[in-house]
């Protein structure tokens, strides 16, 4: 199975999930709204898992990271514009943390002295960021200043997936001790009592994959997320009335 194919399952989970996000109260969905919650919940460890492989292959990280900060800017700007009943909708912040992460660490292992720098900086630009948060933007929500100062404790599923999607990183090459990992991840969202527990499911498509991206279709991706959520925040908010 090539990123490609894994992406087009991530999408279509995505979809079933924001469509009872959105739709569950309607009297049509009021049954299936919760099962197509918990099918939603095998999406975004896909998504992480092809961030992953793509970040290993890309030619230029810094245009990916880049690409990864503007399309967040642009969910900040539509979850300011539509406000709360929008939703937190902001993967992008989530992958270009994942991706600054990887890079930290690789940057590490090959110069230490350069890293220890770099993660000296981070650490420093971070504390200001959650100082600068509530002096700047006291009244915004949470999820929409996140976007605006790049602070990772806020970012859509939380510190958690973004060390999930690092660690899905580095230890693919290794395969028992990715799946060993993802399982103890899984394991750990079950005790919470939370439904994310239910991104085990999405490990047997991850081991399908055989290495090759398939079909390209970057832009697809990108400007899918913003648009298919939009869409059906507007025909929700029609049909509430």
């Amino acid at each position: 199975m090539t990123i490609f194919e894994l992406k087009l399952f991530a999408v279509l989970f995505m979809v079933i999930d924001h469509i009872a996000m959105y739709f569950g109260r309607l009297a049509p969905l009021l049954t299936a709204a919760h099962f197509m919650r918990m099918i939603g919940r095998l999406s975004f460890p896909l998504f992480l898992f092809c961030l992953a492989q793509g970040y290993r292959h890309t030619r230029s990280r810094k245009r990916y990271l880049l690409r990864l900060y503007l399309m967040s800017l642009v969910m900040t700007g539509i979850m300011y514009c539509a406000g709360d009943s929008y939703g937190n909708h902001n993967i992008f912040l989530t992958m270009f943390w994942v991706g600054v992460l990887i890079s930290l660490i690789e940057l590490l292992q090959s110069d230490f002295r350069k890293g220890c720098i770099a993660c000296f900086l981070f650490a420093a630009a971070q504390s200001a960021v959650i100082q600068l948060d509530g002096l700047l933007f006291p009244t915004l929500n949470g999820d929409i200043t996140c976007g605006l100062l790049l602070n990772p404790h806020h970012c859509e599923y939380g510190l958690p997936y973004v060390i999930l999607g690092v660690l899905m990183y580095f230890l693919w090459e290794r395969r028992s001790e990715f799946c060993a990992m993802y399982i103890v991840f899984a394991l750990l969202e079950f005790c919470n009592a939370d439904v994310q527990f239910l991104i085990i499911f999405a490990l047997p498509l991850m081991l399908r994959y055989n290495g090759e991206r398939g079909r390209s279709m970057k832009w697809f991706f990108y400007l899918f997320y913003p648009a298919h959520t939009l869409l059906l925040y507007w025909l929700s908010t029609i049909l509430a009335g």
